[in-house]
């Protein structure tokens, strides 16, 4: 073979090689391509569903606030319930729940639109009284102010109930003053402080401390449920006391029921 002739299909077969070489370096750009759209795709499917999921929020808010507007028929604009305050899912499930089963001994951690609705429901019911317990003395105010001005004080009472140490499966918690919870058996409780700032899994102890108060089929709803301490306060209720069954609502921030499968002695 001529030295030309080799040359040539040497030249060739670094072209074969250089070709090759580049469809390579192609198709894997190709699959780069491919795979950044795969996740935009996914990224506005999300985007989409995540959207669906907030009008559909908002969708049942509004149908839960017209819902209590119907079945109170206030004399005045109810209370806020947005930032800090309760959403309507879950103050349309409260005034259902204490109408449906005359819950009329209720004890509430926290104080606010949340008591002021309850007292709506007492108020309907024509008995009942609902307690609940606030440490910081400008909430507690706050919430006997919209009291006084619906004409609900005599169906809720706020009590100022520091913080203070209690123990609790052999630790010490930041939680309300005992000496401040009314003797009696209750009917429902409602788990909605201390807040998240005052101590982790600051929430834990009502159900320990007062379990032992809950009479027949008393009820127990905690909010805030989605959040992680929540979560896991969720978890060691359930896992101490296997008498109650759990119920997960889709509120906003999540609302945990714990109702009892049998009557409790």
């Amino acid at each position: 073979m001529r030295r030309s002739e080799r040359m040539l299909l040497i030249d060739l077969a670094n072209s074969v090689q250089e070709l090759t070489a580049t469809l390579k370096e192609l198709r894997e750009s190709q699959r780069e391509v491919l795979e950044r759209l795969a996740a935009v795709e996914q990224g506005v499917e999300r985007i989409h569903e995540v959207s669906q999921g907030r009008v559909r929020t908002q969708y049942a808010q509004i149908e839960d606030l017209l819902a209590l507007y119907r079945d109170i028929d206030p004399s005045a604009s109810l209370p806020r319930m947005r930032d800090w305050a309760a959403g309507p899912e879950l103050l349309r499930f409260l005034y259902e729940e204490v109408m449906a089963h005359k819950r009329t001994r209720v004890l509430e951690c926290g104080s606010g639109t949340t008591t002021v609705i309850m007292a709506y429901a007492m108020r309907s019911l024509g008995s009942g009284t609902v307690t609940a317990l606030e440490h910081d003395p400008r909430f507690a105010e706050l919430t006997r102010r919209e009291l006084t001005v619906r004409g609900l004080a005599d169906w809720a009472e706020v009590v100022d109930a520091g913080l203070s140490e209690v123990e609790v499966d052999g630790d010490l918690w930041r939680w309300y003053d005992t000496a401040a919870i009314p003797s009696g058996e209750l009917d429902m409780l409602l788990v909605d402080g201390p807040p998240a700032d005052t101590g982790l899994q600051a929430r834990y102890p009502a159900l320990p401390l007062l379990a032992d108060r809950l009479a027949g089929y008393a009820v127990v709803v905690l909010d805030d449920a989605n959040r992680p301490d929540e979560r896991a306060i969720t978890e060691r209720w359930t896992g101490r006391f296997p008498q109650f069954e759990l119920q997960r609502l889709k509120h906003e921030r999540g609302t945990v029921v714990l109702r009892p499968t049998t009557r409790l002695q």
